[in-house]
C-alpha cells in the first residue's frame, strides 16, 4: 500500500541576497528527443567549480555499510570526470543510519549539489537533516498505525528540510544564490508487521522498492522527479513571476529540459522545481518543501535503492532493479555494479561524467 502527502507551498517566496555564483546544469529530462539530444549537460550560467588537485573534503569515493535487525544497505559516491585533467569535486553526499535514535528506525539520504558551491550545499544538508530530526517522535509514530504516521511524518521531515534551507540563506559561508542540492530522504519504521517506508523528496534524485510479483520483480517508486514543466510545479513558478521553458539556440530550437527562469533575464536556468539552497530560483517559486509519501512494507518487499540523478540520466527503475537483483543480495556489489554501469552509460553519451550516489537497502525481515 502506498499513499502520498502534499504540504502546502509557498506561494510568495522571499526574496533572499547573495552575490551570484556560478551554477551548473542539472537534472536533464530522460530520453529527450533527437531534437534535443545536443548539448544534453550545457552549462547556464558557467561550468561547475572544478578544484585543481581536488578538494579533500569532496573529492573522491566514500563508502559506507551497516545493518540492523531489519535490514542491511551499503552505500557510494563516486566522483565524476571532467576532460580537462583536474579532479571533478564530488557534490553528491548521502547519509545511512541503520539505527536511528531506535533500533527499529533507520534513515537515509542522498544530496545531489550543483552550482560552484554545490559541494558545499550538499554537505551542510547532509549534515543537519539529521539533526533536525526528533528521534523521540520518529519512534513514537512509528508505534502507531502505518496509517496514522505520514501526516505527522511530513510535518516533521518537511520542518526539517526548511529550516535547514533557512540555516543555509543565513550562512553567509556559503553563497547558495545559484547553488544549491536535490534531497530524498527515506524513514524506514515501525514494529514487525507494521512496517513503512516515508520519503520526502525535493528535487530529481530519488528512491524506489523493488518488490516480487509472482516470481518477478518489480518497481514502485518512492517518489516522483520533480521537474519543472510538471503541472503543480509550473503553476507555482509561473505564479510567482516566473517562467518555464527550455534553452533555445540561435536557430531557434530548444535545447534540453524545461527550466526554471525570472522573468526578464536568462538566470537560474535550473532544470527542477524544488530544491535546498539556489536563493535566486526561490525568487520564482522553486521551495525546499518536500514531497512525501508512504509506502507499507510487505513479505514482497526485496530492496530499496536511493540515488542521485549520476545514476537515474542513463538508468531506468527497471534497469537498477535489473542490476541489483543479478548481485544475489550483496549490497556491496550492488552498489559498485550499479555506480560502475551508470558511469559507463555517461562515458558513451557524454564528454563529462556526473557524479554518481547509490544506497542499496536489503530487507531482512518485515
Amino acid at each position: 500500500l502506498a499513499s502520498s502527502l502534499n504540504l502546502s507551498l509557498p506561494k510568495a517566496p522571499v526574496i533572499m541576497g547573495g552575490v551570484m555564483g556560478k551554477g551548473k546544469k542539472k537534472g536533464e529530462a530522460k530520453g529527450p528527443p533527437p531534437s534535443q539530444t545536443a548539448n544534453r549537460k550545457l552549462s547556464v550560467v558557467g561550468d561547475g567549480l572544478i578544484v585543481a588537485g581536488g578538494d579533500p573534503n569532496s573529492t573522491g569515493t566514500v563508502t559506507d555499510t551497516g545493518s540492523c535487525e531489519w535490514l542491511r544497505f551499503n552505500s557510494l559516491s563516486n566522483a565524476g570526470y571532467e576532460p580537462d585533467g583536474h579532479k571533478k569535486t564530488n557534490q553528491d553526499a548521502f547519509f545511512s543510519f541503520a539505527e536511528f535514535g531506535d533500533k527499529d528506525v533507520s534513515i537515509f539520504g542522498v544530496f545531489d549539489g550543483h552550482g560552484a558551491c554545490g559541494h558545499h550545499v550538499s554537505g551542510l544538508v547532509q549534515k543537519e537533516i539529521p539533526k533536525h530530526l526528533d528521534k523521540a517522535q520518529i519512534k513514537s509514530e512509528g508505534l502507531k498505525e502505518p496509517s496514522q504516521a505520514l501526516e505527522p511524518m511530513a510535518k516533521q521531515l518537511s520542518a526539517a528540510y526548511n529550516k535547514v534551507n533557512t540555516l543555509l540563506e543565513k550562512d553567509k559561508a556559503i553563497d547558495s544564490s545559484l547553488s544549491g542540492t536535490t534531497a530524498v530522504t527515506c524513514v524506514v519504521m515501525g514494529e514487525s508487521g507494521s512496517r513503512s517506508v516515508i520519503c520526502a523528496n525535493a528535487g530529481d534524485s530519488r528512491a524506489i522498492i523493488a518488490y516480487d510479483d509472482k516470481g518477478k520483480l518489480k518497481v514502485h517508486a518512492l517518489s516522483e522527479d520533480q521537474k519543472p514543466d510538471r503541472d503543480i510545479e509550473r503553476q507555482r513558478i509561473i505564479e510567482s513571476g516566473g517562467r518555464v521553458e527550455p534553452l533555445i539556440d540561435e536557430e531557434g530550437e530548444p535545447i534540453g529540459p524545461f527550466r526554471v527562469w525570472l522573468a526578464n533575464m536568462m538566470l537560474p536556468g535550473l532544470a527542477m522545481a524544488r530544491s535546498i539552497g539556489d536563493d535566486i530560483a526561490a525568487t520564482v517559486g522553486v521551495c525546499a518543501t518536500p514531497e512525501c509519501t508512504q509506502y507499507q512494507l510487505s513479505a514482497k518487499d526485496r530492496f530499496m535503492v536511493l540515488a542521485s540523478d549520476g545514476v537515474w540520466e542513463f538508468l531506468s527503475n527497471e534497469d537498477v532493479v535489473q542490476i541489483v537483483q543479478s548481485c544475489d543480495g550483496d549490497a556491496e556489489k550492488a552498489c559498485a555494479q550499479v555506480c560502475a554501469r551508470a558511469y559507463s552509460e555517461w562515458k558513451a553519451e557524454e564528454e563529462v561524467v556526473d557524479d554518481i550516489t547509490c544506497i542499496v537497502v536489503f530487507f531482512e525481515k518485515v
